[in-house]
């Protein structure tokens, strides 16, 4: 980031600040980790509000910063850095809910409504069709 624009530091950096403090609260209450990644949005929501008075666009302020990034005024730079931020605050955001974990073993994981209802199709199309055999065989057949 520093490569691009040195002065969006000033915007970023809330973020990385209170963001390592997250790890640090797992045991405490859930609404204090809540607001310590909420305090780690208040650069980028202020770039936000500065922006909306400034082109006095309100809430069609994403729309305009989407129009910028179309016209080439903001450079793809820029963008990839703001994806990589908005991934780094998902895994927070998953970390903090308790929704981050490894991938289950196959095991260990249940069929989905799709596969448990072609399983079930399946199965009693097996169990019809060697119903059949049998009483084909039992009549001599």
């Amino acid at each position: 980031m520093v490569a691009t624009n040195p002065f969006a530091l000033v915007f970023v950096l809330p973020s990385l600040h209170a963001w390592l403090w997250i790890p640090h609260l797992r045991d405490r209450s859930p609404l204090l980790r809540a607001a310590v990644f909420g305090f780690g949005l208040a650069g980028p929501l202020l770039l936000l509000r500065m922006l909306a008075a400034a082109a006095g666009t309100g809430l069609a302020t994403p729309w305009y910063l989407a129009e910028l990034l179309s016209v080439g005024y903001v450079p793809l730079p820029v963008l990839v850095i703001v994806l990589a931020w908005a991934a780094a605050g998902a895994q927070l955001v998953a970390l903090m809910s308790g929704r981050y974990a490894p991938y289950p073993s196959a095991y260990e994981r249940e069929l989905g409504p799709i596969r448990s209802t072609i399983r079930r199709a399946v199965l009693a199309s097996r169990a019809r069709t060697s119903a059949s055999d049998e009483a084909k065989r039992a009549l001599g057949g």
